[in-house]
């Protein structure tokens, strides 16, 4: 698993995982995923594009970090996840927490 900056400014953190989002994965980006997102309280946009599997553990810290953000009046969009990925965040009715969308224009749209 690998967390890439993309954008981290006043307004906006952008960020890009990819690779497995299983629990050894999990265990490598997650403090400092949470302390890019939740911990900076700021609308932040999650590249999964390059994510090709995620499991209950990453499901876990993405929900995590988004209601730390909507406590602190922010939001989360998730961005281009691979079919298989979406697949599950649709089974774990994701999307009804945490906005997904195809392209970063939609997601800064979304977060205005």
């Amino acid at each position: 698993m690998e967390l890439t900056i993309i954008q981290r400014a006043d307004e906006l953190t952008q960020v890009s995982l990819s690779g497995r989002m299983d629990a050894m994965g999990i265990q490598r980006v997650e403090t400092r995923f949470q302390g890019l997102t939740a911990a900076r309280g700021k609308h932040t946009i999650i590249d999964m594009s390059g994510v090709d599997f995620i499991a209950s553990i990453g499901l876990s810290m993405l929900l995590s970090s988004a209601r730390s953000l909507h406590h602190r009046g922010a939001r989360m969009v998730i961005v281009n996840p691979q079919p298989r990925v979406m697949k599950v965040l649709e089974t774990a009715h994701m999307p009804s927490v945490i906005p997904v969308v195809k392209s970063l224009a939609e997601a800064e749209a979304l977060l205005g």
